[in-house]
């Protein structure tokens, strides 16, 4: 009886602590999409400041590790510690060059939080929709909880960051060393 007793206290313990992180994923993500718009709201393209404001507020957010190790998927491996930890901070740069850049052109888009729905090993998907006076542009961010929750990729319109840059890595790295591969997306991060 005992045994069965804290099996049970166990289980609503587990299932109260599972219902607590619903919506905090959601709540992570809201928080910093909603001080990118209040950054872009604020100041105007090219203000002093600016860049260095979203980036932050996009970076608060994202896990720069768990991303560059899934772009790199089995390939990690092949990588020394000292090529790993350049491989993300020059994989980060291109990422904020290009992406940044982009985020930048918004201006009246609204952005709508659709929902959170649970995939495998403690990973949620957020789903939300930018919504132009034109168009609506769906977007889902995966996040993974460790100390907190983190963004480790973006599907837009159906397409995944990650498996897109997955796919380029992988035909450089066939053919070329993991320093090659550094060097290629440096150069990338730093081209005007």
């Amino acid at each position: 009886m005992a045994s069965r007793i804290a099996a049970f206290a166990l289980a609503w313990t587990l299932a109260l602590s599972g219902m607590a992180l619903a919506g905090q994923a959601q709540d992570t993500l809201k928080t910093s999409v909603d001080e990118v718009l209040r950054v872009l709201s604020a100041s105007k393209p090219g203000s002093p400041g600016r860049a260095e404001a979203l980036y932050k507020a996009v970076s608060s957010v994202f896990d720069p590790e768990e991303l560059a190790r899934r772009t790199l998927a089995t390939n990690w491996d092949a990588f020394k510690p000292e090529e790993r930890e350049r491989f993300t901070k020059a994989f980060l740069k291109l990422l904020e060059r290009t992406y940044l850049r982009r985020i930048e052109a918004y201006t009246d888009e609204k952005v709508l939080f659709l929902g959170e729905a649970p995939l495998a090993d403690g990973r949620v998907e957020v789903s939300t929709k930018i919504v132009t006076s034109t168009k609506e542009v769906p977007i889902v961010y995966r996040l993974i909880h460790k100390a907190d929750w983190k963004v480790y990729d973006v599907v837009i319109e159906g397409v995944s960051l990650v498996q897109n840059y997955r796919n380029q890595f992988s035909q450089i790295l066939a053919k070329e060393t993991p320093a090659q591969l550094i060097a290629r997306v440096e150069t990338m991060g730093n081209a005007s």
